[in-house]
């Protein structure tokens, strides 16, 4: 996927640090700086390469640096189950195809801020840049394995004396930005999607269980532009619709997506509520651009045109 040149989207969140739910009370805290510095042992040590899906996939970080109020990363990340590119010339209408080797694949990088001083819930403002495969549950994903070390646990005394070790939990949840309702007043309403998931158990040999997930989907699609009436009227039945849609034990989700004027396409999950979806939520995302030289599909080091850009999107993000 080709990544345009002169803007960037970028996604907020908030990322807390916690131990495991069922942590027992001596357990030892962790915080941003025990995971800064596994992230610099990981690179000195040349063990910052994870390989994951299968091995198709590799994500890792060799840029960490700081400035007054923010950890600065590049995390890199590369995918062998992408295909060669084709680029069309404008004026002689000829394509040019470029073909992929079988252990090559696609190389891209983004920038990652995330705020050294929590907020009042004990969470970071983390931006992170969008590129193909890098998002919120990723990069999740990465600083968890960064902790699948024990170089990197902490140890306490349980209550017999015995040293017991522990890893942090990482949690990203997207910041909230504009509600449905007020998305809706400029932008339109593209459709509704309903996807429930269940296992369907059949018995295999020697009496153990094969479990196969089946998933469920209906789509409502709309494409207009709708009042906050019509929207009520629409959502109002959303949620009679979705009591009878493969109602059992499975999970069930309701996803809205709405076109901004700006021509971005936003989706975010709903619960099926009546006309109380209109006060719900979209995860905030915002797109910094103007950039010259133009934005590559990866860095060698930091833009520092790019880190001033999200520097001013967090300062535009409330608590």
């Amino acid at each position: 996927m080709a990544l345009p040149s002169n803007y960037r989207w970028v996604v907020v969140g908030k990322l807390a640090i916690r131990n495991r739910a069922k942590s027992p009370s001596y357990a030892p805290n962790f915080n941003l700086v025990d995971l800064i510095n596994a992230m610099k042992d990981r690179k000195d040590r040349g063990d910052h390469y994870r390989m994951y899906s299968r091995n198709s996939k590799i994500m890792w970080c060799e840029n960490v640096d700081k400035s007054n109020d923010y950890y600065k990363l590049i995390i890199q990340l590369g995918d062998k189950n992408v295909t060669g590119v084709s680029f069309l010339h404008f004026d002689t209408k000829k394509t040019r195809d470029i073909s992929k080797e079988l252990n090559e694949g696609s190389h891209y990088a983004a920038h990652v801020l995330i705020k050294k001083s929590p907020d009042k819930t004990g969470r970071h403002l983390i931006l992170i840049e969008k590129v193909p495969g890098l998002h919120l549950s990723s990069v999740k994903d990465h600083l968890t394995w960064i902790f699948k070390n024990p170089l990197y646990e902490k140890s306490a005394k349980d209550d017999d004396g015995k040293d017991k070790s522990f890893r942090p939990v990482f949690e990203i949840e997207g910041h909230q930005s504009k509600t449905i309702r007020e998305a809706l007043r400029t932008g339109v309403l593209q459709d509704i999607e309903f996807i429930s998931y269940e296992e369907n158990h059949d018995d295999g040999l020697d009496e153990d269980p094969i479990i196969e997930d089946v998933v469920h989907e209906a789509r409502w699609e709309v494409k207009k532009k709708v009042t906050e009436d019509q929207a009520k009227t629409v959502f109002t039945k959303v949620g009679d619709f979705f009591k009878k849609f493969r109602d059992g034990d499975g999970e069930r989700q309701i996803f809205v997506r709405i076109k901004a004027d700006n021509g971005q396409i936003r989706r975010t999950e709903v619960h099926h509520n009546g006309d109380e979806i209109l006060e719900q939520a979209f995860v905030q995302n915002e797109i910094v651009s103007d950039f010259d030289p133009p934005l590559p599909p990866r860095y060698e080091d930091f833009r520092q045109d790019m880190i001033r850009k999200m520097v001013e999107v967090a300062k535009n993000v409330g608590d």
